[in-house]
């Protein structure tokens, strides 16, 4: 079968303590943040640092609310890895590929999520090239 993926563009870890994670990370491996970005949408603030080509990137909530989309997810889940982000070469292709086999898409624009469902529980995002 032909390569799919051509790298992974970004690890998510969320995390109830966005500074104090983001320190830990800093003091245990050297990483720098010196991107940072907020998502309204889904009251969270993005932190992220390069290593090598993948973005590694801590998210905390913006929203004190215990139903706000990060707070519900660690409450169900606990802090941890929300999403890994994969290039791929064609993501229309992909995604056609993905739903022939049966995985569950949640579509995006730009993007598209493959649900946890269909992929041992881990939750993927796929970016076109």
């Amino acid at each position: 079968m032909e390569e799919v993926v051509t790298r992974i563009e970004e690890v998510v870890l969320v995390v109830a303590n966005q500074d104090e994670a983001v320190s830990l990370y800093e003091d245990l491996f050297g990483f720098k943040f010196d991107l940072s970005w907020d998502m309204p949408m889904y009251d969270m603030h993005v932190k992220s640092a390069r290593v090598g080509e993948t973005q590694f990137q801590i998210v905390g909530s913006t929203n004190p609310a215990p139903d706000a989309f990060i707070n519900r997810f660690i409450r169900d889940r606990g802090e941890g890895i929300h999403h890994i982000a994969f290039s791929v070469k064609n993501l229309d292709e992909t995604v056609a590929r993905l739903k022939q086999k049966g995985a569950q898409i949640i579509p995006g624009e730009g993007f598209h999520f493959v649900h946890p469902k269909s992929t041992h529980g881990l939750l993927i995002e796929l970016l076109g090239q």
